[in-house]
């Protein structure tokens, strides 16, 4: 008997290794399928060979016991644009692949899209197919292609970027001295990490109300709408001259416009919006430079900034964080005469900053405003919406209202129009040389509203 009770753990043990457990037990039911995170893996727009942004599809074994996944593979086999990562594996097909009861492994694809003659978007399409216990069951791919003109490290002269086919700045492009870059109503310009338009001649943007130019990062997917600096921006350089950038969206860089060309002929910015830059909105050493009817808002550093002197013209214009993701540690309009840590101090500056709203949520500065110019030529601030402690003795009357809420109609999704009860409605100067508003909205003769929006009767 002692020696019966000495091998009953041994017995127990071999029995244990002897019962294959559950999950582990193959099934060859045909109703032993597969399920999956999702039935159709969509791609937003990808640039021809350029490749894309890879996707996740979950396939899991919602039965008890383990099947064997026959094959996974892509219906266009070799010929296929697209491709998977199995186990870290790179393939179009895959065999006698187990899963465990209860178990799940996720499936990479990505896309590469051969050009075609199309200038708008086109759809190329394929499926993941998975044969199970004699069952097929299909996933399908989809993805919109675009064809667009490719630009890497590159100097280019005098020529114009029409609406066509969109442009990808890959990495440096340079507009050489004395050459006009003309960018077309409605044309869209996409960017990479390395992406940067350098401008050393001429820069004319020529958007309108109705169909606007477009600067932002290639990447599509929803959660990169808003995320900053996948980008660098646009940069004004020091032989640049008379510069126009109308009516155009400029999203998600490291700086939206960096202007440094004193002396030279200044820059108008005028219906723009310019969101979500890592650093700043607008950045200006000692240029020249006016704003107008121009929305600037969500940025890491300022969103209106002229240093080093210069003269500064900021007019019907928006400048604001809400819901801002970045934290900031600086005020989002600042005006000085010098440059900090370096020797260029004490330059002439002038300011007109009229009928604008520099605002911002409860999260933010209570200060939106810097002023430091001690040399100073002129310097005119009135009939402006304004967030600030530091100036409120200096700057009430002049038709400024200070410290109220701008009251938008709808912050939560960056919608920056007037409400009805906004204090900054009926509240302008008449400015005669500006008659609409950044949506090429006729603005009152005789009260127009203060910011870039004219509000319109609901």
């Amino acid at each position: 008997m002692k020696y019966l009770l000495a091998i009953l753990p041994l017995l127990f043990l071999l029995s244990m290794l002897g019962c294959e457990p559950k999950d582990e037990e193959l099934t060859t039911d045909r109703d032993a399928v597969l399920t999956f995170s999702q039935d159709t893996v969509l791609f937003d727009t990808v640039f021809v060979t350029q490749g894309s942004v890879t996707k996740r599809l979950k396939v899991y074994n919602p039965n008890k016991k383990a099947v064997r996944i026959s094959n996974i593979t892509l219906a266009g086999a070799a010929a296929s644009p697209y491709n998977l990562i199995i186990n870290g594996q790179e393939t179009i097909v895959r065999n006698n692949l187990e899963l465990r009861g209860k178990d799940s492994l996720y499936i990479l694809v990505k896309v590469n899209i051969n050009p075609n003659d199309a200038n708008l978007p086109f759809l190329v399409a394929d499926s993941i197919l998975f044969d199970t216990n004699g069952q097929r069951q299909t996933i399908k791919l989809v993805a919109y292609g675009q064809n667009a003109v490719f630009h890497r490290k590159e100097t280019i002269g005098t020529t114009t970027w029409t609406s066509d086919l969109p442009h990808v700045l890959l990495d440096t492009v340079l507009l050489r001295e004395g050459a006009t870059l003309t960018i077309d109503k409605g044309a869209r310009i996409v960017a990479g990490s390395k992406g940067v338009l350098l401008v050393n001649g001429t820069l004319n943007v020529n958007g309108t109300p109705e169909e606007r130019v477009t600067f932002s990062g290639y990447r599509r997917e929803p959660e990169y709408v808003r995320a900053p600096g996948q980008w660098e921006g646009i940069r004004i350089l020091t032989k640049s001259s008379n510069n126009s950038i109308k009516y155009a969206d400029i999203w998600n860089t490291i700086y939206g416009l960096r202007i440094g060309n004193p002396g030279k002929g200044g820059t108008l910015v005028e219906g723009c919006i310019i969101s979500n830059a890592f650093s700043d909105g607008i950045i200006a050493f000692t240029s020249d430079v006016q704003v107008v009817n121009s929305l600037i808002y969500n940025c890491g550093q300022f969103g209106f900034g002229g240093l080093g002197g210069g003269n500064y013209e900021v007019l019907y214009s928006t400048i604001v964080n809400f819901n801002n993701s970045l934290a900031r540690a600086n005020p989002a309009f600042v005006i000085t005469d010098y440059i900090p840590d370096t020797e260029i101090k004490d330059k002439p500056t002038s300011l007109r900053l009229v009928n604008s709203i520099v605002y911002s949520d409860g999260y933010s500065s209570v200060d939106e405003l810097l002023l430091d110019a001690k040399a100073a030529t002129t310097m005119e601030i009135a009939h402006n919406l304004l967030r600030t402690t530091k100036y409120a003795d200096a700057l009430k009357g002049d038709g400024n209202i200070l410290n109220k809420e701008p009251k938008f109609k709808d912050i939560g999704k960056y919608n920056f129009r007037l409400d009805t009860l906004s204090p900054a409605s009926n509240a302008a100067k008449v400015l005669p040389t500006i008659i609409k508003d950044i949506t090429g909205t006729t603005r009152s003769l005789t009260a127009p509203d203060i910011g870039a929006y004219e509000r319109t009767i609901d």
